[in-house]
């Protein structure tokens, strides 16, 4: 599958993100053990019950992701590194997580709303240290899930591998 590249409004940083998404998502999955269910894109039929998830379009995620997990995540105010982090965490765990665990890495309360303080914390904080905090902090919560949730170990070793890759997509966009 290759990557999207629109001619659109979109951000360049965005657009890495969301690539980065793509590239771990793939194409249409229904996999028995995956709680979100039906999946295309990375977009899942349980978070998006009236969407037709095996005909919905690159573009048509791309738009979803843009609006309700990039914008939701407050990505547009981070640094480039940062950014894509935090949307990936937001597509894998949900915008209150993904700021969350952001907001525990600069030390500010956890509270899923980004203000002054959590912008100013986060815009101080050298952003390769952020990713790397807060990658470490993802791979922790992904642990939780895997005790939580022992069906889940299947995917602790994609999990891991995308965590990976995402530091390396992260520190390439900083350079």
């Amino acid at each position: 599958m290759g990557l999207f590249q629109p001619n659109s409004p979109y951000s360049p940083a965005f657009i890495a993100a969301v690539n980065f998404v793509f590239s771990k998502e793939g194409g249409y999955h229904c996999n028995p053990n995956d709680l979100g269910g039906e999946t295309h894109f990375g977009i899942s039929a349980r978070a998006y019950p009236k969407e037709h998830i095996a005909n919905l379009t690159q573009a048509r995620a791309q738009f979803l992701y843009h609006r309700d997990y990039w914008r939701a995540a407050y990505c547009e105010q981070w640094p480039t590194a940062v950014a894509l982090m935090v949307f990936d965490g937001a597509v894998q765990h949900g915008c209150i997580t993904a700021i969350c665990l952001l907001q525990e890495c600069v030390g500010v309360k956890a509270d899923g709303q980004v203000g002054p303080i959590t912008r100013n914390a986060v815009n101080q904080a050298d952003p390769l240290w952020l990713v790397a905090r807060y990658v470490l902090r993802r791979a922790r919560l992904y642990s939780r899930i895997q005790i939580k949730n022992p069906s889940q170990s299947v995917f602790i070793e994609g999990w891991f591998n995308r965590l990976r890759d995402g530091i390396n997509a992260a520190f390439e966009v900083a350079a």
